[in-house]
């Protein structure tokens, strides 16, 4: 049997811990090992018997998941790889990775992510910070990501997305936008511009962005920033360029991608390069273009059914234009008409209401006695050049007795009605089935939600963009968009098993789950746990093996 043994050495108590057994009859010691001094053991067992402990929370779930992410990539090596900076601190890449990161989770100014940092469980796996981290040190650091330098990184992380994750890159949405800013370029700053914004902030300076991302996750591959006064059109011949060559580094044929763009980039030239470059392309062109189509009557249609439920008819045509014979699709959406058409007939009601109601009580009194100005304020009041076509109006009699009628031309509407509903999709696709083009040119919107939430202020959020280079924006603005891949990223794994999870709702529940961090005083021991989080959440975190980190 095992016991404590006490001794008394000057008055001093010290404890033994010793086992004794009978032996022919008498108790007899087997071992003994020393303890310590009572006093010692007393302190030691204090924390356990009365113990004093700190919780310190971190946020857990979203940054981890992101940072998994980042080590199967191997962004920061691949980062690192095209830098030419000293090892002096913290790498390129560590620096980038944070700052997307930050992107994703909480977005702040660089000035406040070492706090933001210190308050995530990134400390737990990230390489200690013994060097300044502030906004400074990012200034400094956009300087090595030139766009030749983001090009590469680019291209490296285009086929880790193949080879480690499976990514499809058979299709690709093209779009670019414009994104107004309050900054007052110095001089020798080319990017902040003025230009036709697409958020109608026409007073303030804009950068643009492009994205190319994948139907397969809406990942995106390749971006570029460039002045807010360029052209989409002619932007978009330099990025067939850039795409083409992108396509050759990673030994991927033109012919094996289809490209996905809208109206506003098409010119004749831009079409010269995809007939010589044999990639296959779907885009819309402007419904002002196919006059004689847009007549067609609904009933020339017959309704199929789209994936997501809705009903579409698609009829093909020959299109002689742009050096070669493309398949022209006249495509016929029954609620696009109805919902046209509806709002069409309430501003035209809306305009001769207007009318009346201005006239009631003026007819004939003061400045409206005369028949010229009568006329004049009916054509201020109806405005939009296009409504003069379907509202009818007269005004007769002399100075004091005018008078003025005014009706909907319903069947000028009518015949206009009949050409509501109707989109026009151009493709040299040879194989692919008229549904199936007409599906396909409705993904695009995969480009126009990566925009929304690169412009969200709640994520990602490229706004306020408080640089003073361009080195800096183009810097700030790729943080941005590897936030946006590695979100992207994060919905594509997560969807296999949770298909009905958006972005933003994977977000909302991994910010849900945070690690408390439990210290004992006087020892080193500590409890690592996750907080009571949402059976949700619960099972998101297991499906990411989060566990594995505590």
């Amino acid at each position: 049997m095992v016991f404590l043994v006490k001794k008394d050495v000057k008055g001093n108590i010290y404890l033994y811990l010793e086992e004794r057994a009978w032996i022919n009859g008498k108790s007899k010691r087997l071992w003994q090992k020393y303890l310590g001094s009572e006093d010692k053991i007393k302190e030691y067992f204090k924390p356990l018997t009365r113990p004093e402990y700190t919780i310190t929370t971190l946020d857990f779930g979203l940054p981890i998941a992101l940072m998994n992410l980042i080590k199967k990539l191997d962004l920061i090596n691949i980062i690192n790889d095209y830098s030419n900076k000293r090892i002096q601190g913290l790498t390129l890449g560590h620096y980038i990775v944070l700052a997307a990161i930050n992107r994703c989770v909480k977005p702040t100014s660089k000035a406040k992510i070492r706090g933001w940092f210190e308050h995530t469980a990134l400390l737990e796996v990230f390489p200690p910070i013994e060097t300044y981290l502030d906004s400074m040190a990012y200034t400094n650091h956009f300087k090595y990501l030139t766009p030749e330098i983001i090009d590469k990184i680019e291209a490296r992380i285009h086929e880790k997305l193949v080879s480690k994750f499976g990514v499809e890159m058979k299709t690709l949405f093209y779009d670019p936008t414009n994104f107004f800013t309050y900054i007052n370029p110095k001089p020798g700053m080319e990017l902040p511009n003025y230009g036709r914004s697409k958020e109608g902030r026409f007073t303030l300076n804009l950068v643009g962005l492009t994205l190319f991302c994948t139907h397969d996750g809406g990942l995106p591959i390749m971006h570029e920033v460039y002045p807010g006064n360029v052209q989409d059109a002619k932007l978009f011949r330099d990025e067939l360029k850039r795409i083409f060559k992108r396509l050759k580094v990673i030994g991927v044929k033109n012919e094996e991608i289809c490209l996905v763009f809208d109206k506003g980039n098409i010119s004749p030239k831009a079409f010269d390069q995809i007939n010589d470059s044999g990639i296959r392309f779907i885009c819309s062109i402007r419904p002002s273009t196919q006059k004689d189509l847009l007549k067609l009557p609904a009933s020339k249609f017959t309704l199929e059914m789209l994936p997501n439920g809705k009903k579409v008819g698609v009829l093909e045509f020959e299109y002689k234009k742009y050096g070669e014979n493309h398949r022209l699709f006249a495509v016929y959406n029954p609620n696009q008409r109805e919902r046209q058409e509806k709002n069409l007939k309430k501003k035209l009601e809306k305009r001769l209401l207007e009318v009346n109601e201005w006239f009631k009580d003026r007819l004939n009194v003061n400045k409206w006695r005369k028949p010229e100005n009568v006329e004049k304020k009916i054509r201020d009041i109806i405005k939009t050049k296009a409504y003069f076509n379907w509202i009818k109006y007269s005004v007769s009699g002399t100075y004091a007795k005018v008078n003025y009628s005014i009706k909907i031309d319903k069947n000028a509407l009518n015949a206009h009605l009949d050409t509501l509903g109707k989109t026009f999709i151009l493709s040299n696709h040879p194989t692919m089935e008229p549904l199936e083009v007409t599906w396909l040119y409705r993904q695009q919107y995969t480009v126009e939600r990566a925009f929304a939430y690169i412009k969200s202020p709640t994520m990602l959020s490229i706004r306020p963009l408080n640089c003073h280079s361009d080195e800096s924006i183009r810097g700030h603005s790729f943080t941005c968009v590897l936030g946006l891949l590695l979100l992207t990223l994060l919905t594509r794994e997560v969807q296999r098993e949770y298909k009905e999870m958006s972005l933003p709702k994977i977000v909302e529940t991994l910010s849900e789950i945070e690690l408390a961090i439990i210290k004992y005083e006087g020892t080193r021991k500590s409890i690592k746990k996750m907080v009571e989080i949402s059976k949700e959440a619960l099972n998101l975190s297991k499906f990411l093996k989060l566990d594995e980190y505590l």
